[in-house]
């Protein structure tokens, strides 16, 4: 079998180098002879016993140093490499929180490659991770549908629930709510793996945000919520049915975590972007949460938390359509008293 170890390489190489430097001094010590010999001597060119003893001597010694450094050189190499290897073996067996060492002495693109190695089994294990999160909660977020379902429909074949209007509006919602359920993760799919397209046209902000609100009209109305329109005239170069979605999560949240009151939705164009705000009355976010209320099926822990239905996703979708269109989603505290979202979108682009 063929050796091809950077040990062995580096032996043969060293080894080569030494006696090609060892041939060399032959060389010109017979050059140097040549034409610096004692004319009187026509044998006085040809090395002495002496002289080949030293040359070879000096050839050994020079070789035996060029193997120490080369064998100094290997472990400072081979060592970081034998540890990334070990390390993918661990990890490629599911031991993700393997990890690789080095030391401070080791060659400086040698230690590189093991901190870049360990930063990406770092990112590995956190997608991991939330790769699982994501599997339970998609299990959870569907379980409860499904259940409804498959009990009613089986209550309806043994003669349980009626065969009425109500048993299969009942049906029809949970089926709905699925239906939403799958459309949210497709679009947080899409999103996370940049394959968010947009269909971008010239859409009358102001006017989109009236139809979206009362399209709620009759929910707002119930909860107690009375909506206030603060929209300039304007227009924005944006995906008209991914903006009404953004609209409709915004305010679908807000009725259902927020008290009765008033609910303030503005719009205005500054410095060549879109603003647009929701803001409610209360309860809100408390602050620590506020980072993470974007985060894919994020309960805070207050009143929010004690809401079973919805699906945790609404957020995270506003997030991911903000960002397809270049522009990004914030929370603060409302003047109100409430949460106030607000989204930064470009008006247009080049």
């Amino acid at each position: 079998m063929v050796k091809t170890g950077i040990r062995y390489q580096l032996f043969i190489l060293t080894s080569k180098v030494a006696l090609s430097t060892l041939i060399l001094l032959s060389i010109v010590y017979s050059i140097y002879i040549t034409v610096f010999a004692d004319g009187r001597n026509e044998y006085s060119w040809i090395p002495t016993i002496h002289d080949g003893v030293l040359t070879l001597i000096s050839g050994l010694l020079s070789s035996v140093v060029a193997l120490g450094f080369a064998w100094s050189f290997a472990r400072k190499v081979i060592l970081p490499l034998n540890a990334v290897a070990e390390s993918a073996c661990k990890i490629a067996e599911g031991q993700l929180s393997e990890r690789a060492t080095h030391s401070i002495r080791e060659i400086r693109e040698a230690a590189l490659l093991v901190d870049d190695f360990n930063a990406m089994a770092d990112k590995l294990e956190v997608m991991s991770s939330e790769m699982k999160k994501w599997n339970a909660a998609i299990a959870h977020e569907l379980r409860t549908p499904v259940t409804v379902l498959q009990g009613r429909i089986q209550g309806i074949l043994d003669g349980v629930f009626e065969k009425d209007d109500r048993q299969f509006l009942l049906l029809l919602n949970q089926a709905e709510g699925l239906s939403r359920l799958i459309d949210d993760l497709r679009v947080l799919s899409l999103s996370d793996s940049g394959q968010l397209y947009l269909y971008r046209e010239t859409v009358q902000m102001d006017q989109l945000i009236v139809t979206s609100v009362e399209l709620f009209s009759d929910e707002l109305e119930r909860k107690g919520l009375t909506p206030t329109i603060e929209a300039e005239k304007m227009t924005g170069f944006v995906d008209k049915i991914r903006i009404s979605q953004v609209l409709s999560a915004l305010l679908s949240n807000t009725i259902k975590y927020s008290v009765s009151g008033k609910i303030l939705i503005t719009c205005h164009l500054i410095n060549g972007n879109i603003r647009m705000t929701v803001e409610d009355e209360g309860p809100g976010i408390p602050p620590q949460d506020i980072s993470a209320i974007f985060d894919a099926f994020y309960r805070a822990n207050n009143v929010r938390s004690e809401r079973t239905d919805g699906s945790g996703l609404g957020l995270a979708v506003v997030s991911s359509i903000a960002r397809a269109h270049g522009g990004q989603v914030s929370c603060r505290r409302s003047g109100l008293g409430g949460s106030c979202i607000e989204i930064v979108l470009p008006a247009e682009i080049n």
